[in-house]
């Protein structure tokens, strides 16, 4: 079997639920990474990634001397940075000869750059023909089942919700959510907004609904009592999670929602809630469904899973900028 030669680019928790998740896949193998720590140049991917495993494939803070090898075909962009700058190293990856799948954002490009750029970095993506795919942090009850179950209903309100555990994220976004911090240092939440917007956005357009200008909503939730996990700490009276939300009227009736709860330490008994995804289409014929389970207190394995059942369908399309909704008309194989 001719394997998928790939890289990681940012070795961080998001960068290591990919290398997880690509070594349970025979078809692909990891050559390459990046990094950005001085302290990680020339180790092993799986050791830059906290695993204890060798991949056999070296990392390097020379970008360019990684996207440049000739061995390898796709790169998984795991960085944190703004649309832009998520969208420039998609395509610095491409005209190095490489497919790029970001979990990073551009699930919609055109309402996270603006139609005009999302329009010059499909043409540039095109020119170099490679692809760039946005995958997101998002799950298949989220996204997935909505994008194929909305044909021939009607309905009042479409539902999403998603409800987590945020303890296993790293501390520093933690720390820039406000996360056992005072009230006035939750900030906007622009980046769960991001996400949400985005994700509402592609289900908006793929089943070809015109809906008005999305509201998002975030309101910080204060602990009452003290949580400790994973040696970051969380106060009473400090914030503890938030409630998110955006909300969008369909032109020509109904509304679409998406609802995202994020708590530190979740506990159920406690905070009256579980991880959980749950979809609800209020309508004709509506339905309903939820999942709860260990697999979605922690969002990374299933960002991993999502982005390396991307690759081979990804792939099959034509050079350019995609989204996931795409790959739907694709066999997707594990």
């Amino acid at each position: 079997m001719s394997r998928i030669g790939a890289a990681v680019w940012s070795t961080g928790r998001a960068g290591k639920v990919i290398v997880e998740a690509g070594l349970t896949r025979p078809w692909l193998e990891f050559r390459g990474g990046i990094v950005y720590s001085p302290e990680k140049e020339g180790l092993d991917l799986g050791e830059a990634c906290g695993l204890d495993v060798r991949i056999g494939a070296p990392v390097s803070a020379d970008v360019d001397a990684v996207l440049s090898r000739p061995d390898i075909d796709v790169v998984f962009y795991c960085g944190i940075g703004t649309p832009t700058e998520v969208a420039a190293a998609c395509l610095r990856a491409n005209r190095a000869g490489n497919d790029a799948i970001t979990i990073s954002g551009l699930v919609h490009p055109a309402t996270i750059l603006g139609a005009d750029a999302a329009a010059e970095l499909d043409a540039a993506s095109r020119a170099t023909g490679h692809r760039i795919l946005g995958t997101g942090f998002w799950d298949y009850l989220t996204m997935s089942l909505p994008l194929t179950s909305l044909s021939n209903v009607t309905y009042d309100e479409i539902r999403l919700e998603r409800i987590a555990d945020t303890s296993l994220w790293g501390h520093g976004i933690l720390r820039d959510e406000g996360i056992g911090g005072p009230v006035e240092s939750a900030g906007g939440g622009f980046m769960m907004r991001n996400f949400l917007v985005e994700a509402l956005m592609l289900l908006a357009e793929s089943a070809a609904l015109e809906i008005d200008e999305p509201v998002f909503e975030s309101v910080p939730i204060l602990s009452d009592v003290r949580r400790e996990r994973g040696g970051y700490v969380v106060e009473p009276g400090t914030i503890c999670g938030h409630d998110r939300s955006v909300t969008a009227t369909v032109r020509g009736g109904g509304r679409l929602v998406s609802v995202w709860r994020g708590r530190f330490d979740l506990q159920p008994e406690r905070d009256g809630m579980e991880g959980s995804a749950r979809v609800v289409v209020d309508g004709n014929p509506g339905f309903e469904t939820i999942v709860r389970g260990d697999i979605f207190l922690d969002t990374y394995p299933p960002t991993g899973a999502r982005a390396m059942a991307a690759v081979r369908p990804l792939r099959a399309l034509e050079p350019g900028l995609h989204t996931i909704d795409e790959l739907g008309m694709r066999p997707v194989f594990w």
